[in-house]
């Protein structure tokens, strides 16, 4: 309440005015000092509830074991990516092996082919000369001398008849003069005349021969002579 500035002084001092508007300080430069008797603030550890502790450790807790069970997830998801790759690795491998394993197979049909083909060749050309070797050791080639087949005959009929049995040869007239020549080629070796006779017969094939005699013959047969070659050649010429 305000009081009026122009009433008398009595000698009981003049009355001022309170300012309510002020604002006072009290500066603090130390801490306040406990006063002796009272207990000292508890630290705010100390102040939490019992609650709020145990949801902390809970907190704490789950933490180490979240942590626990990524570690375990990580060493699982590495051990599967592992697996996988591996996997895929064995997988890619086994498609490459097929993969060479049916080129080799077409490869080696190719050169089967090629080692047939020239097998073949071969052995056609083994039988021809298995064929030319087989006319040389019978004593003569079929085709460039017929006459040294009749000759060979005449030996073995001389062979089987007694000395100075007649016999008589019939060859085609186109060898006569040759035959002739072999038969005295013959006698000038044994040094005595032969009984032998010589006619021209034209139903007998050109190298072919038949000697005969009282008591048999023996035909020289060309063509019977590489039929029987062939037959045994048959399997190789094939």
């Amino acid at each position: 309440m305000a009081t009026n500035p122009k009433a008398p002084a009595d000698g009981a001092g003049t009355i001022q005015p309170f300012g309510f508007d002020r604002v006072f300080f009290h500066p603090v430069d130390t801490p306040l000092v406990p006063v002796p008797g009272e207990p000292e603030p508890a630290s705010a550890a100390e102040t939490l509830p019992e609650s709020l502790r145990d949801r902390i450790e809970d907190l704490e807790s789950r933490i180490e074991r979240m942590q626990a069970e990524h570690r375990v997830e990580l060493a699982r998801a590495r051990a599967d990516g592992f697996e996988a790759g591996a996997a895929q690795a064995r997988s890619e491998r086994g498609e490459a092996l097929l993969a060479a394993t049916d080129a080799l197979h077409a490869a080696l049909d190719g050169i089967e082919g090629q080692v047939e083909a020239v097998a073949r060749r071969m052995i056609g050309e083994a039988g021809a000369v298995a064929l030319h070797a087989a006319e040389m050791l019978a004593g003569h080639a079929i085709e460039t001398s017929p006459a040294r087949a009749v000759d060979e005959a005449l030996a073995r009929a001389l062979e089987q008849v007694a000395q100075g049995t007649a016999l008589v040869v019939r060859v085609n007239p186109e060898m006569r003069d040759e035959v002739d020549v072999l038969v005295e080629a013959r006698e000038a070796k044994c040094g005595r005349p032969l009984a032998i006779t010589v006619i021209d017969d034209e139903a007998v094939p050109q190298g072919d021969a038949r000697i005969e005699w009282t008591s048999g013959g023996l035909n020289v047969d060309a063509e019977a002579r590489r039929a029987a070659v062939m037959a045994e050649l048959a399997g190789v010429l094939l």
